[in-house]
């Protein structure tokens, strides 16, 4: 007499290779997901875009991204390694580390917002103290001439800073703008233009805004997308454990 299979056991295996294959799909993803963000946190520490105005304050962000990134990465490598060789015990691995990612990004979601009041409330201070060495300092002039002329900023919370003689402590003629602060950059085109009058008149082809104002702007914009990334990978670690907790039945009854 040979063996049979009912109806119901069909669909069972049918259902168990649906969430197995949707379960692989995931892993899949979130090992990508977690290698992308790896990259990512490596570009975002080795790019050293205005880093003497916040002085490697953004780094501990950075770890902690490479950190959830790792976790994240490793969880969904844990989950192909299940599926390809049918350890049950795995399951517990990977759990933990999901766990630990959720946990993770939670905490790195608290910090952030910490230190983001912290780190933005340093760099007005910080381009102040390059203005004052602008004089004395080749390379502080250059930094802050082409910080000035690419992000069309001025100054550090104004264009009026450089009017500041107690800013600047006697080491510029406050009546001056530098040259890196006009529109169209000319041989003292800045000249007596540091002044109320001249930089409320719209003709006058400088730039308005602070620079401190240029790099909260960016700073908040590399926060924004690390969190969007960061989002969506949670989302796609959700779908994983929701999935996984559906096919460890099927596990049970057929590994």
């Amino acid at each position: 007499m040979g063996y049979h299979i009912s109806g119901t056991q069909i669909r069972e295996r049918q259902l168990e290779e649906h969430w197995r294959r949707l379960f692989t799909a995931s892993s899949i993803f979130s090992t990508a997901a977690g290698c992308f963000l790896i990259g990512a946190s490596i570009t975002l520490y080795t790019d050293g875009k205005y880093q003497q105005y916040f002085n490697s304050t953004q780094h501990p962000l950075v770890y902690l991204l490479f950190f959830v990134s790792w976790l994240g990465a490793l969880a969904g490598f844990l989950g192909v390694c299940i599926v390809t060789i049918h350890s049950y015990k795995l399951f517990y691995a990977m759990n933990i580390m999901l766990g630990l990612v959720t946990t993770a990004k939670l905490a790195g979601v608290c910090f952030t917002l910490v230190y983001r009041v912290k780190t933005l409330q340093g760099v007005t201070s910080q381009i102040e103290e390059h203005m004052t060495n602008y004089s004395s300092s080749v390379q502080v002039k250059w930094d802050l001439d082409n910080l000035q002329s690419s992000d069309n900023c001025c100054g550090a919370a104004t264009p009026l800073d450089w009017s500041n003689d107690t800013l600047l402590k006697g080491t510029w003629n406050t009546s001056n703008l530098p040259d890196s602060c006009c529109m169209v950059i000319v041989p003292n085109c800045g000249e007596n233009k540091a002044n109320a009058t001249v930089l409320g008149n719209l003709t006058q082809a400088l730039h308005k805004k602070g620079c401190s104002e240029v790099l909260k702007e960016w700073f908040d914009l590399r926060i924004i997308v690390i969190g969007a990334i960061a989002g969506a990978t949670t989302v796609g670690e959700a779908v994983m454990v929701a999935i996984s907790t559906r096919w460890i039945r099927f596990i049970e009854l057929y590994w």
